[in-house]
This record gives C-alpha cells, sequence and structure tokens, in this order.
C-alpha cells in the first residue's frame, strides 16, 4: 500500500472484527484497556518536536510542514504494546492551550483529556496505514518490527485519528492510534 492514505468518517466494514471493535471505542480508549484490569501502562518514547511533513498520511485538518510538538507512546496491557499513538499540536499555539504537555510523563493522555469538561473530542476518522509509517516505525521494538515485517508488504495498520478542542479559537490537538494485532485478545 502506497501514494495516499484515505481518511474516513466511518470503520471500514471490511476491517477485522478486533480492529472494528477496539478502533469505535466511544469515549476514553485509556479506561477501556485499564479496564481489562491487567496492567494498563503507557510507554513515553519520545516527546519533542517535529517537522511535520507535508504528505499523503496526515489527517485532513493537520496543516502539515510546520513544526509541532510531538509526543509518541505505547499502551500496554500484559506487559506488551497493543497500542501505538502520536499526539501533533502546532508549536505556533498558546502553551496555555494544553498546559499539560511537558507534566506528562507516564500519564496517559486519555486520562488528561477525558476529565477536563473543556476539551471535546471531533469525530473519529480511520485509515488504514502502510507499514512503513515513519512515526509508527519508531514505537516499533526490534521484535515487533521483525514480526510485522515478516508478513509482507501487502500488512496494514489499522488507525484512528481525531481532533481534540480545549475551546473554540485555540490551538487543536491530534490524537491519532494505531491498534495492534494482539488487541484482538482483549475483546
Amino acid at each position: 500500500m502506497t501514494g495516499r492514505v484515505f481518511w474516513t468518517p466511518h470503520c471500514p466494514p471490511t476491517w477485522p472484527a478486533w480492529a472494528r471493535d477496539w478502533a469505535t471505542t466511544k469515549g476514553s480508549l485509556t479506561l477501556r484497556l485499564s479496564g481489562l484490569n491487567r496492567g494498563f501502562r503507557v510507554e513515553p518514547v519520545v516527546q519533542g518536536q517535529v517537522l511535520n511533513p507535508r504528505g499523503p498520511f496526515l489527517p485532513a485538518g493537520i496543516d502539515g510542514g510546520g513544526l509541532m510538538r510531538q509526543r509518541l507512546v505505547r499502551l500496554h496491557v500484559n506487559d506488551e504494546p497493543v497500542v501505538l499513538a502520536q499526539t501533533l499540536v502546532k508549536m505556533d499555539g498558546a502553551v496555555s492551550d494544553w498546559h499539560f504537555w511537558r507534566g506528562l510523563g507516564s500519564r496517559s493522555l486519555g486520562s488528561v483529556l477525558f476529565s477536563d469538561p473543556r476539551v471535546t473530542r471531533g469525530n473519529l476518522y480511520f485509515a488504514r496505514l502502510p507499514l512503513g509509517q515513519t512515526w509508527v516505525q519508531q514505537l516499533l521494538s526490534p521484535q515487533l518490527r521483525a514480526e510485522m515485517n515478516t508478513l509482507g508488504s501487502g500488512r496494514v495498520w489499522y488507525a484512528r485519528c481525531a481532533r481534540f478542542s480545549r475551546q473554540p479559537d485555540r490551538t487543536p490537538l491530534w490524537v491519532m492510534e494505531v491498534f495492534l494485532p494482539q488487541l484482538e485478545f482483549y475483546l
């Protein structure tokens, strides 16, 4: 799968049942994963600045080409990564828009976003991302990378994204999540 990625407002019926179930989770994915009572934790991998490239893999509404704050994390259940997530916020936005950004550490972003009544999540969008997606590759452990690479180039990541707003006319925050096949065991 190469070229443009098509983000759609509806989860495709052709996705495997496990991917549809997890990708269409209403409310906080963090709450659902921690509700499994199997040792949910967040592993921060990267938090810093990134030049967001203009390109075919961005959801509509994210202006590519600018400097952005980026956070990459792995969400674990039972000491196994099950979700890979990227958060992007424009650098030119007011620091007060997302004041908690620097202090997140290993806290779940979802626990902060869904506990603030001023934050609203926009519509969910869904896409199949190619295996070579740069930010996803940064999050793969060597073992998981080897496992995915043996599956061949036709393999894709099942992903969703959403735009979060704290108040009207404020800097939006984008969250993109990739659901790993291990989630099938936690339905």
